[in-house]
């Protein structure tokens, strides 16, 4: 190699060095166009949807049972609409029961309700309804007169353990291996729980109503931990939340006491929602509305698009199909480096979606 070219060649590197050291940072930079191609039915994104709705069965909550049944449609009409591969599965608020722990309440308790006779470790499992049964334990898309069959297991009656342990309760039933087959690996999980009353989930058979620093509760954190690690998640990149459709404030929590006393407002399980990017639903609000927010909030974040690069946001352009989607119809993540869809634009199974 002559002389010249190598000097030319050293100058060149010089000059690259230079141009780096302008900034003052040590940051990296292409001159070429880079972009993610992501297919909705494949791996590359969350397109599979477990959703495990946990229910509470005191004496106090016909009214909102019968409020969820009714207004369904308008939680699963935006999974229904987009093809989404989703599961559904109902357990009530006393699953907990189930753990070898609790066989004092068992013992006393089990006559009493519709599961009489039967052994401990089956309140663990999914249910199919209360006075009537459907027969189908995890609902998905290809569930005949699925609005009819969710009805019949949501109905989950007003006889069931008053100490509603909703978090113990998610927890026993993700556990069980007699629900194999409903957490699907690369899902995302949506837990929604519907009750009138908080948590107060311990490892104890005492109630402790209303007893928020009693040090035997399980604390909130705990219960994140566990579904990061069940999810195989992390911080900035969850692949569940959990949703509230609780007593949210004073006004609703006099309302709904008029008519039976008792019932508190949900500060427990609101944590939980708000530390996993979920939703709090009012039990006095409208439950179509809110159905419908918190199965767009499912959807949305089920759906995103992970980056294989940190792009500069004001240079990315969108395309589903090949149709470029406006500014309006999606965000960027900085937390997670991905791209979100607001509801009107979510990409239906099967779509191309190419992020440049």
């Amino acid at each position: 190699m002559g002389i010249q070219n190598v000097c030319e060649r050293i100058l060149l590197g010089a000059a690259i060095l230079s141009l780096m050291a302008c900034g003052g940072d040590s940051s990296t930079f292409s001159i070429l166009p880079d972009g993610d191609t992501f297919y909705q039915n494949s791996s590359s994104a969350n397109s599979r949807i477990d959703i495990l709705w946990v229910i509470d069965n005191s004496g106090s909550m016909e009214s909102s049972q019968t409020n969820l049944a009714n207004n369904f449609p308008s939680f699963i009409n935006g999974f229904s609409s987009r093809n989404l591969d989703f599961q559904m599965g109902v357990v009530a608020t006393d699953t907990f029961i189930a753990l070898p722990s609790m066989k004092p309440i068992y013992d006393s308790f089990q006559s009493s309700y519709y599961m009489k006779q039967r052994p401990q470790g089956d309140w663990a499992g999914l249910r199919d309804g209360y006075a009537t049964h459907s027969g189908v334990f995890i609902i998905n898309a290809l569930t005949p007169n699925l609005n009819n069959v969710f009805v019949t297991n949501a109905t989950q009656g007003i006889d069931g353990y008053g100490d509603e342990r909703p978090l113990q309760s998610m927890k026993v039933a993700l556990d069980s291996p007699l629900n194999a087959g409903f957490l699907r690996p690369n899902s995302f999980l949506a837990v929604i729980m519907l009750t009138d009353e908080d948590d107060f989930s311990h490892d104890g058979t005492n109630y402790l109503y209303n007893q928020y620093t009693n040090p035997s509760l399980h604390s909130i954190p705990s219960y994140v931990d566990y579904l990061d690690q069940l999810t195989s998640s992390q911080p900035d990149r969850r692949r569940y939340n959990v949703h509230s459709i609780a007593i949210q404030d004073q006004t609703c929590l006099s309302q709904l006491n008029g008519t039976f006393s008792g019932r508190l407002i949900a500060q427990r399980v609101n944590a939980l929602a708000d530390a996993t990017g979920g939703i709090r639903a009012s039990l006095c609000g409208s439950f179509a509305a809110q159905l419908e927010l918190i199965a767009d909030n499912i959807i949305e974040l089920s759906t995103q698009f992970y980056l294989s690069r940190v792009p500069d946001p004001s240079t990315i352009v969108v395309r589903i199909n090949g149709v470029v989607i406006p500014s309006s119809g999606w965000y960027y993540n900085s937390s997670a480096n991905s791209i979100v869809f607001q509801k009107a634009y979510i990409p239906p199974q099967g779509a191309q979606i190419q992020v440049a």
